[in-house]
């Protein structure tokens, strides 16, 4: 099954350079469009023109008269005006203009008339906004709400860029987008509560209580999924927990590679520009080493490893991130030329952070700022400050990022012996 994964990995390549060489753009609209997009740094003098860097949250949809999500970095350039104050670090710029692509992702975008706008009047989702502040509310301040905050709710507009920065050069970025891990964890959650932590499992082994707990499961995920935004790592997400509940439901293998496939093409049925996509990419390309190569690996075989939970967990980490990092390489190394050397060292501190930051963080939000929900966001606060210092303290390490760019051949051959490999393992198995 895996050589058929061959076709799917020539199409994404063959349609990347079709796209790179007739400037076929899926990101962004080819005309210009009313974006909303918030400041993310200081402003930076040019000739004419004020340099910002911001992200897209925002698109208005002139048809049906409304603002819809939409998310990516843009270099703004907005023309100097003294008659009027340039936005600062935060802010929620409103213009007209037009974004296009200077270089692998890198976009940028100029604007001569722009405006300064309150985020909640271009936010498509402002119940996020009201649930950040229950976070506030239970005594969370600083770059430990707002990483709380872009974990549990994928609120990110107070994300510091240098903090920002550290969860990058340390190979922790995907923690601060709600996706797959996040999901991951709720899941999880959901399935520990509903077996009452695996102890009562009668209801779920019987074939109408498994049907109940699963669409249970999936009518939580996508409420989560709306909770967050429905951006589109989430959706992605929880496409795919819902195949997963649905083969449960089938008694079918509940996660392989024909579940992945079908998820893929689910998702390009209704967005085909995600083809395009770094972060559909990314996440389906780790998803899928993850379970090819992971499958065959059978830590419970060692006696060690049997009398030890911790040392399974921590080989499951080890071995869970060296499979999506061997899958995602030469993707990272494409788009963004930089690698992250001590991914593993980042994962096993962040990944069980992470773990328990996401529960607690819902948790607070439940509570709010009664009595309980101080003390749980106390916790919060103390596990979101251990998950900052440590970015920042792996970013800080001798040799802790190496730049390598590679290009699309170099990307094709990789995958072309990294599939023959997933092939001969499975074989093996």
């Amino acid at each position: 099954m895996i050589v058929l994964l061959l076709p799917l990995v020539a199409a994404i390549l063959v349609c990347e350079h079709v796209r790179d060489r007739w400037g076929l753009r899926e990101a962004f609209s080819e005309e210009a469009a009313t974006y909303a997009l918030v400041v993310e740094s200081d402003a930076k003098a040019t000739t004419k023109c004020e340099r910002f860097e911001t992200q897209v949250i925002a698109c208005w949809d002139t048809v049906a008269q409304r603002w819809e999500s939409s998310e990516g970095a843009v270099f703004l350039y907005l023309l100097r005006d003294s008659t009027r104050t340039m936005p600062a670090r935060g802010d929620t710029v409103v213009a007209q203009t037009k974004i296009e692509e200077r270089y692998r992702r890198m976009y940028s975008a100029f604007a001569a008339k722009w405006e300064v706008r309150a985020c909640s009047q271009v936010q498509k989702a402002p119940l996020q906004k009201r649930l950040y502040g229950r976070l506030e509310a239970a005594g969370l301040r600083g770059d430990e709400l707002a990483t709380t905050g872009a974990l549990t709710l994928g609120y990110k507009e107070d994300l510091d860029p240098e903090l920002k920065r550290h969860f990058q050069a340390s190979g922790a970025a995907h923690v601060l987008a709600v996706s797959g891990l996040h999901t991951g964890i709720i899941y999880g959650l959901l399935l520990w509560l509903l077996t009452f932590g695996g102890r009562f499992k009668p209801m779920y082994e019987n074939r109408w209580g498994r049907c109940a707990v699963s669409m249970v499961i999936i009518a939580a995920m996508w409420g989560y999924a709306w909770l967050t935004g429905m951006t589109p790592s989430v959706v992605r997400a929880v496409v795919m927990v819902t195949m997963v509940e649905v083969a449960h439901m089938c008694y079918r293998q509940a996660l392989s590679l024909n579940t992945i496939a079908a998820a893929a093409v689910l998702i390009l049925l209704v967005r085909p520009g995600d083809l395009w996509s770094v972060s559909f990419q990314l996440s389906f390309s780790a998803t899928a080493a993850i379970v090819a190569l992971v499958s065959s690996f059978r830590p419970d075989d060692t006696t060690v490893l049997r009398k030890s939970k911790i040392l399974r967990y921590i080989l499951g980490i080890i071995v869970v991130s060296l499979a999506a990092q061997f899958g995602t390489l030469p993707i990272t190394m494409y788009y963004f030329g930089q690698i992250s050397n001590y991914f593993l060292l980042t994962n096993l501190i962040v990944l069980p952070l992470a773990t328990l930051l996401v529960p607690c963080g819902l948790l607070t939000i439940v509570l709010g700022g009664s009595c309980a929900g101080v003390w749980i966001g106390k916790i919060t606060q103390g596990l979101a400050w251990t998950m900052n210092h440590a970015a920042g303290w792996i970013e800080h390490l001798p040799g802790s990022t190496t730049t390598v760019h590679i290009g699309l051949a170099m990307v094709a051959i990789y995958y072309l012996f990294f599939t023959f490999f997933c092939t001969f393992v499975a074989e093996k198995r």
